[in-house]
């Protein structure tokens, strides 16, 4: 009996502090009410007839009151004008500013509520086409580099009477890697045909990386399919001890028939800035330059230099799908 007399008067005891607090939460919760209303009657309650107190009393009482709801409300007012306005200010300043956002994992769909905002009223039907096209397409979300200081030279050997075109191609360029990550990978991708009665022929001389040779077999990745055979050669980069910047060297040898399409198309699969041109050929063989893609242009450059086509991109970024195109004439 005495244990369950102790556990009883335990069990009173949690729920008096239970309610306790429960109370203090909700004073502190209603805090500006309670005083305004307390403050509210002290003002009031000397003027009515249910008051025992002297006027003298009713009068100081009456000027407590009065003082206490000035000031209450005046503390209203202030904590409001706080939160509406310095509070939110910094509050705004804290999501939109780059550390915040830097810690986000979910920086995809943040991008894409607010191009949806953007452009939603505009195009409604094709908008999440559009935001899906950029964001995959050319946002560097799976790419963890970029190129920069591209330079292509291309020297074609000869277009024979059958107008197979016989060239080597020479790719140099800096990759550099993403502030953040440590690893990505620079890839070169070449396509010809699987018809064995059409002459064309696709050689890797050479792949360098920081003037280091990586071998064919260990890079090259070979696709089947739709009549083409597709090479992929595929090289890692690793930014040990702080290292960003890798000096990437390629250099192939090609011959094809350009009776089905007499044109050369390079498209860059990365985000690249700056890049220089050079085709050097004979002199019964003429080239014709196009973009594709590009919001600025390639510009013509040493225009003097005869059996020569060099092109030049400055002051902006070529996008991945983007590049140019050679088309080929024997004269």
């Amino acid at each position: 009996m005495g244990k369950n007399n102790e556990n009883d008067e335990k069990n009173k005891k949690e729920n008096k502090d239970s309610k306790f607090t429960i109370f203090k939460k909700w004073l502190k919760r209603n805090l500006t009410w309670v005083y305004f209303t307390v403050a509210l009657i002290f003002l009031l309650f000397p003027n009515t007839t249910f008051t025992p107190f002297s006027p003298v009393w009713n009068k100081l009482i009456e000027k407590i009151g009065f003082v206490a709801l000035t000031s209450g409300v005046f503390a209203s007012v202030l904590k409001s004008i706080q939160f509406t306005g310095l509070f939110k200010e910094e509050l705004s300043k804290i999501i939109s500013g780059s550390e915040f956002l830097h810690n986000r994992k979910d920086l995809p769909d943040i991008w894409k509520k607010i191009s949806k905002i953007i452009y939603y009223e505009k195009f409604p039907e094709i908008s999440e086409l559009l935001e899906n096209r950029i964001l995959t397409t050319y946002f560097p979300t799976d790419t963890n580099h970029y190129n920069e200081d591209l330079v292509v030279s291309i020297v074609i050997h000869k277009i024979t009477d059958e107008f197979v075109i016989n060239y080597t191609q020479t790719i140099e360029y800096n990759a550099i890697l993403d502030c953040e990550d440590n690893e990505s990978y620079v890839k070169y991708t070449d396509t010809i045909t699987d018809d064995k009665d059409v002459t064309e022929k696709n050689e890797l001389i050479s792949f360098k990386v920081d003037g280091v040779e990586k071998k064919k077999d260990k890079i090259r990745d070979i696709k089947k399919g739709d009549g083409k055979i597709k090479y992929v050669h595929k090289v890692p980069i690793k930014g040990e001890k702080g290292k960003k910047k890798f000096k990437i060297y390629q250099k192939v040898k090609n011959t094809y028939s350009l009776r089905g399409e007499n044109a050369k198309l390079l498209r860059f699969n990365t985000i690249t800035k700056n890049v220089d041109l050079t085709v050097s050929h004979k002199k019964d063989v003429e080239v014709s330059f196009f973009n594709i893609g590009l919001v600025n242009e390639f510009v013509p450059v040493h225009t003097d230099i005869k059996n020569t086509l060099s092109r030049r991109h400055r002051d902006d970024i070529i996008l991945p799908r983007q590049g140019f195109g050679l088309s080929f004439y024997k004269r």
